[in-house]
């Protein structure tokens, strides 16, 4: 990790990788917004924090910043997103809440980090808010693999886009992704142990904006719905995972995942929201 002495984390020019607190990305220039983003989660150490004030336990906001390492014209800013309001959300990629961990300072840290716009991508308001879709992946792998009491496990996580240039729709001339994935990878007894996952948007570009009400409580979410072999992710995106994440995929199991190997669901989200 290289920084100023001024202590400000600086992109290293030779690989174009942006690090930030507990997580890091690499910009699409032409598509500009990021390939992936790559989370570590620690669970023994996570820390709730509040997304208006920045600050450990409160409440709902949003303020995003352009990052200052990387030309403007790398990512998608506010102009973008006020344009495309009446179907687009300011999607993380990298989940407010997942690198949130640490003592107080250091998980505030994390959470403002997430509000670049380098880590924004175009996700429709309803696969954005909805339990069916992205929220129902993230929600699983952090409540299912890190909140539960018994097991807080260390997480790696590493999401993105899935782009598609045969049914790709596009908003001005920025293509939007059809879907995006999730990897989820934790060390277990048995050894490393990973999971795919990918949620579609596709179906819902067409349909306006309108409120969805409050978050409703998830008795359970159906990880096998989503499920898909990580080499299938590799294929649609053209990244490499590496042979370790591949082996360690858990595709081939019986019934779903316990990613983090978690015993016990998290069964009320209303405290825990987008």
């Amino acid at each position: 990790m290289r920084q100023t002495t001024q202590g400000v984390i600086q992109p290293d020019p030779t690989k174009g990788e942006l690090k930030y607190e507990h997580f890091s990305l690499i910009l699409h220039k032409s598509k500009r917004m990021a390939m992936f983003t790559a989370t570590n989660i620690d669970g023994q150490r996570y820390l709730e924090v509040d997304r208006k004030t920045g600050k450990v336990n409160s409440s709902e906001g949003d303020v995003w910043f352009k990052d200052p390492r990387v030309s403007n014209s790398f990512f998608l800013d506010q102009t973008f997103y006020s344009q495309w309001s009446t179907y687009f959300d300011r999607g993380h990629l990298t989940r407010r809440s997942d690198p949130t961990w640490g003592t107080p300072d250091e998980a505030e840290r994390p959470n403002a980090d997430t509000f670049h716009f380098s880590n924004c991508s175009p996700q429709h308001f309803r696969f954005n808010e909805s339990a069916v879709y992205w929220q129902g992946l993230e929600r699983y792998v952090l409540e299912n693999g890190v909140l539960d009491n018994e097991t807080k496990r260390r997480l790696c996580v590493i999401q993105g886009p899935i782009f598609d240039d045969k049914i790709d729709l596009w908003a001005d001339d920025v293509q939007i992704p059809s879907s995006f994935f999730k990897i989820v990878v934790w060390k277990s007894a048995a050894g490393t142990k990973a999971v795919g996952l990918v949620a579609d948007q596709l179906n819902l570009l067409s349909e306006a904006r309108r409120s969805l009400g409050a978050p409703h409580d998830l008795p359970v979410v159906n990880v096998n719905h989503w499920r898909v072999p990580i080499t299938a992710i590799e294929k649609k995106t053209g990244l490499e995972f590496g042979a370790l994440i591949r082996n360690a995929d858990t595709i081939d199991q019986a019934d779903q995942p316990d990613v983090g190997e978690a015993k016990v669901l998290i069964r009320d989200f209303s405290a825990i929201r987008l």
